[in-house]
């Protein structure tokens, strides 16, 4: 049975659903393959993305990095070399570096009414504020006692980061992350779903093994897999929950000509 033959029938055809109930090599393997493609498509539009983002970002490191020497001793950062406050504007992100204040410095002194997140580092921490989720997360500089740095060595880590060799590697293991995660978060929904209609099955008398429920979850996951990775993230439970409930009841609850053998 071809892959994308399976695929067409799994996405509306009850029926032949429903057929499926004894088909637990072929089950496996299509829900691996069928994990596959969905994680293949959205790590190439990922890809796509950071092959694109890159050369962009390494460029603004290179334009917009200043001259810097910077230490942490003794719990505080050292800077010299940068004209301080510093503050340089992103799209999305501020980032402030004053280290030669004396009194305490509020980030939500920089937080302006264009959704824009921050950065701060002062001498004494790191202050990250989230525009999203309007949270702050903060890091103490002694957590980095002893670090050094300037802007060779920032161009120096740039130049790996942002190489076609890392963006390759940062894309395989994106890739392998994501085929895990869905295959593990799908299969605990195949087995939710699977002993939900069984028992539901088994109240109703109708002739349905746990195992042949199983089979059937393993096809009929196609549709509301496909449909989450299109959402919006707000209404994603919402859409597999419904899809996946609504395929599963048509084929192994519902006695119409649909799915009458």
């Amino acid at each position: 049975m071809s892959f994308f033959n399976t695929l067409y029938n799994s996405l509306y055809n009850f029926k032949w659903l429903r057929n499926q109930r004894n088909n637990t090599s072929w089950g496996w393997g299509y829900f691996f393959l069928l994990i596959i493609l969905v994680s293949g498509l959205s790590t190439i539009s990922l890809g796509f993305k950071y092959f694109d983002t890159a050369p962009i970002i390494k460029k603004a490191v290179y334009n917009d990095l200043p001259e810097f020497q910077a230490e942490v001793k003794n719990g505080q950062l050292q800077m010299s070399g940068l004209a301080q406050p510093y503050i340089k504007n992103y799209e999305k992100i501020a980032i402030v570096v004053d280290t030669v204040s004396t009194s305490t410095i509020d980030i939500k002194n920089f937080v302006k009414a264009d959704s824009r997140s921050i950065l701060l580092i002062t001498k004494d921490s790191i202050i990250a504020y989230d525009a999203q989720d309007n949270s702050t997360k903060t890091q103490a500089m002694k957590d980095f006692d002893g670090f050094k740095t300037n802007r060779m060595e920032v161009l120096k880590k740039a130049d790996t980061i942002f190489s076609n060799k890392m963006v390759w590697i940062v894309t395989v293991v994106t890739f392998v992350l994501l085929w895990l995660f869905l295959v593990a978060s799908n299969l605990l929904n195949v087995l939710f779903f699977s002993f939900l209609f069984f028992t539901i099955a088994k109240q109703q008398k109708l002739n349905w093994k746990f195992k042949e429920v199983f089979n059937v979850g393993l096809f009929t996951i196609t549709l509301p897999l496909i449909l989450t990775q299109a959402a919006p993230s707000f209404y994603l439970n919402l859409v597999f929950v419904l899809v996946f409930a609504g395929w599963m009841y048509m084929v192994i609850l519902k006695k119409d000509k649909l799915v009458k053998e």
